[in-house]
């Protein structure tokens, strides 16, 4: 290395909170920094995906290591910061270099470093990116799902199941409210679009044709109610939109009532639930 530069230890501390291994390329040790990058956010991806699958069951046993993992990278997060420092300090030793930093801009880095700290994360950006566009995780507030979900349910919805493929009937989906689109609401399609559909003695018929034995429908009980589920009346489904409705028939407030979901407004396909530990398990 020609003419090395001093480097501020507290500039690589900064930089490590703004970006994990950033302090460690600043101070020259580009491949320490990529890994101290990748370590952590692959275990972070790793542990979402596991948990969002839909066969994995979350026991008392896997809620431990979760926690124990959380630790683990906690501690890994402080190791890195300490450890941005050191190379920083080594890079100066090694190269007989002092640092020249006035004790104003000193204050003014570490305004930084816990500005950045409490704010701006690269862990916590991933994180928020995972839940915004790929799996979200929701709360169950109201039993209009029961039994399939009860109040208290915690779920993960895949945000991504509809991105090469349309909804399906019997999907449990996540979807904007037709008419308060600040609402989400979690229901079942029953109806696809272009369909015909009637409720009739508790059943629900498609195109004149009630859904065989083997379908999830079945196993509920639909009531006539609201000005889409009236005795008698056939319900000719829009284009690009869906028929939703609660397993729980007599306490819900579904398509009976409001209508069609767009197929636009719909976020996600709910695919597990995740909390309780007793209730952990897939969708169906």
């Amino acid at each position: 290395m020609k003419n090395p530069k001093p480097k501020e230890p507290l500039i690589a501390v900064m930089l490590t909170v703004l970006l994990p291994g950033l302090g460690q390329v600043y101070a020259g040790r580009t491949r320490r920094g990529i890994a101290v990058f990748l370590l952590p956010n692959i275990i972070t991806i790793l542990g979402l995906l596991y948990v969002a699958n839909p066969t994995t069951r979350i026991n008392s046993i896997v809620f431990i290591i979760a926690l124990i993992l959380m630790a683990a990278l906690i501690a890994f997060a402080i190791f890195i910061i300490i450890d941005a420092y050191k190379c920083a300090q080594k890079h100066n030793l090694t190269n007989n270099l002092t640092r020249k930093l006035s004790g104003r801009k000193r204050v003014m880095i570490i305004a930084g470093i816990l500005f950045f700290g409490f704010f701006f994360n690269s862990s916590e950006l991933i994180t928020s990116y995972v839940q915004s566009n790929i799996i979200g995780a929701y709360s169950i507030p109201a039993a209009s799902m029961m039994p399939t979900l009860a109040a208290g349910d915690r779920l993960l919805v895949d945000k991504r199941a509809y991105m090469h493929s349309a909804p399906q009937r019997e999907d449990v989906v996540v979807f904007d409210h037709p008419e308060h689109e600040s609402r989400k609401f979690l229901k079942r399609i029953i109806g696809l679009p272009g369909e015909t559909i009637e409720i009739k003695d508790g059943k629900v018929l498609i195109n004149g044709a009630v859904l065989p034995e083997s379908s999830a429908v079945r196993r509920n009980y639909y009531y006539n109610a609201g000005d889409y589920g009236k005795a008698g009346q056939l319900i000719k489904i829009p284009k690009d939109s869906y028929f939703v409705l609660g397993d729980n028939s007599k306490n819900s407030m579904d398509s009976r009532y409001w209508g069609f979901v767009p197929v636009e407004s719909i976020i996600g396909k709910a695919t597990k639930i995740y909390y309780p530990l007793d209730r952990t398990g897939p969708i169906d």
